[in-house]
């Protein structure tokens, strides 16, 4: 067999990343799983890969852990190829969804395995396990318990504790939450973000949940069908989203498909069903255009009688949702032909409206993301 290509680095880069997952394609069979992605991870940054089930995240995650080889493209781990290296020669630790952890040893036992694994020294070891068991907040006299005596959430701690203990190069996070309850989910996101800000580990975390992503990740590398999206830092994911898929991926998002009608310096007019929408242009769009519009839902206004906005049409509620902090709304809109979702965390009773409701419902063209078809 030929011997494997690596592709050229650029010598002009400002600053070697910790990882860099360089033009990376992953194959089985006819079946493109992982398709020419190219990431760096910066040095004690926090990166999410956020995508949908199947979007190809999990793939890219086991190459960098060494569970699955690149068909084209290379890993560089310290600016080293490692896509010929083995799991255990790569200084990685690894937080899996199924936790992994042994159920027939206690606490101590499962956090000091790696260390064994390794070869410490037995008299460094015990301070190594109390170290980090502060650092993830569990008792040190946990250590002695078995692990299956342990909650959920102090099961995942020990995960934490297990996969940090060695201090790694980086850490991986494939969906370690998504089993956990709404309540502990969130209560580990927050641990989770203060792990990373007291031992500036670099993390490389995979998730299908948007919250999760968004509230705890540096960056978010949006997957779909196995391309790369958008790689940005969160906020600007959501507020510059650079694609439908993303725009429509990322939030509670209404997309519209029209035909540019008219175009008036930074204002278009779209033609979608019987009306139209104003949008916000910067000259790229002429009038035969087909676009894709997406609206947010938290941008929507709705109101028993007028909204001063630019786009403003006739509407009748359909669904609603009340969900304690803020409610959602799904509104029939004629002339546009579509539904759009509404999110409404306003508590005023003028403002509060029920299924049948006549409504006109309304957005300012600063507030729409416009895309080509």
């Amino acid at each position: 067999m030929a011997p494997k290509q690596i592709p050229e680095r650029d010598p002009d880069a400002e600053e070697e990343p910790v990882v860099e997952i360089d033009r990376v394609t992953k194959r089985y069979g006819s079946l493109v799983a992982v398709n020419d992605v190219s990431i760096p991870v910066r040095d004690g940054e926090f990166l999410t890969i956020l995508g949908p089930s199947g979007a190809g995240k999990t793939t890219l995650l086991h190459m960098i852990a060494g569970f699955e080889r690149p068909s084209d493209g290379e890993i560089y781990i310290d600016n080293r190829p490692v896509s010929d290296e083995p799991p255990n020669e790569r200084n990685i630790g690894l937080v899996f969804q199924s936790l992994a952890l042994f159920p027939h040893m206690s606490v101590k036992e499962n956090i000091a395995f790696p260390l064994k694994m390794r070869r410490e020294a037995p008299e460094d070891i015990d301070g190594r396990i109390e170290e980090v068991l502060e650092l993830v907040q569990l008792p040190v006299d946990y250590k002695h318990k078995p692990v299956g005596d342990l909650s959920g959430g102090q099961q995942q701690r020990v995960a934490f504790a297990r996969a940090i203990v060695y201090e790694p190069t980086l850490l991986l996070l494939d969906e370690p939450l998504s089993s956990l309850d709404k309540k502990l989910r969130e209560e580990m996101r927050s641990e989770l973000t203060r792990i990373h800000a007291e031992t500036d580990l670099t993390i490389v975390h995979v998730t299908h949940n948007q919250t999760e992503a968004l509230s705890m990740a540096d960056r978010i590398a949006v997957i779909n069908d196995g391309a790369l999206e958008q790689l940005a830092p969160a906020k600007e994911i959501y507020a510059e989203p650079a694609t439908p898929f993303v725009a429509e991926f990322i939030g509670d998002t209404t997309m519209l498909d029209g035909t540019v009608d008219r175009v008036d310096g930074g204002r278009a007019t779209v033609a979608v069903g019987d009306d139209g929408v104003a949008v916000e242009t910067d000259g790229g769009l002429t009038p035969g255009d087909g676009v894709r519009i997406a609206l947010r839902a938290e941008k929507i206004a709705l109101d028993h009688n007028s909204v001063d906005a630019d786009n403003a049409y006739d509407a009748t509620v359909k669904q609603v949702a009340f969900e304690g902090d803020q409610t959602q709304y799904t509104v029939s809109v004629p002339s546009l032909d579509t539904v759009i979702d509404v999110t409404h965390q306003d508590p005023d009773p003028e403002t509060v409206f029920d299924r049948g409701d006549a409504v006109t419902a309304g957005w300012d063209a600063a507030d729409t993301f416009v895309y080509d078809q």
